[in-house]
């Protein structure tokens, strides 16, 4: 029996839990084990991403049997032969946001809302439907920002950047914008990349 498991799992990614009982289902034939567990992925792949049968099992082939991994790449080909531009996003605009995220990632949310092209930025988010709520939140930061910063001079003392970055350290728009993009970082760059290879 450990050699069938073994031998089934070098075909299928799958737990040994689930090989095993995969062989008791099928009187311990790998053959058939592989058929009717290929088949019923197949099924699971069409309903989860409503693509046909060949699609399915080229990419459940590519992906080498591997269903979370298959079901993605079909999603993410269904998305690409469906894309239609949206006025306004260029390559151009989507590498500025990945500048302004790089900011995020290297020093933090607050220095990234001084970027200079912050207003491209955000409004190449807003014209995406699944960002615009991100986008929409950073603003209020921003303007958050810009009225405890408003008369500040690079002269003033140091105290006074202290006081007024405790201000904004404590301001609900400020915070809840900081939580959300740093949660949000991977959906954004991944939604960034389905638009940035279609362009």
């Amino acid at each position: 029996m450990k050699e069938k498991i073994i031998e089934l799992r070098k075909i299928l990614p799958v737990p040994i839990g689930e090989a095993i009982h995969l062989l008791k289902e099928n009187d311990n034939d790998i053959e058939k084990c592989v058929y009717l567990f290929i088949a019923k992925s197949i099924k699971e792949i069409q309903t989860l991403t409503g693509c046909d049968e060949a699609m399915a099992n080229q990419y459940y082939k590519a992906e080498k049997y591997d269903f979370n991994r298959a079901v993605s790449a079909v999603r993410e080909a269904i998305y690409d032969a469906n894309y239609i531009p949206i006025e306004g996003v260029t390559k151009e605009n989507i590498s500025l946001i990945f500048k302004w995220l790089d900011i995020i990632e290297e020093e933090d949310f607050g220095r990234a809302l001084d970027f200079s092209y912050l207003n491209v930025v955000l409004d190449t988010m807003l014209l995406i439907s699944s960002l615009q709520e991100t986008a929409e939140t950073v603003q209020k930061a921003k303007d958050a920002k810009d009225i405890i910063f408003e008369g500040y001079s690079d002269t003033d003392s140091l105290d006074e950047f202290v006081r007024r970055h405790k201000r904004l350290d404590d301001s609900e728009e400020f915070q809840q914008a900081d939580r959300m993009i740093n949660l949000r970082l991977t959906v954004i760059k991944e939604e960034l990349m389905r638009h940035a290879r279609n362009l």
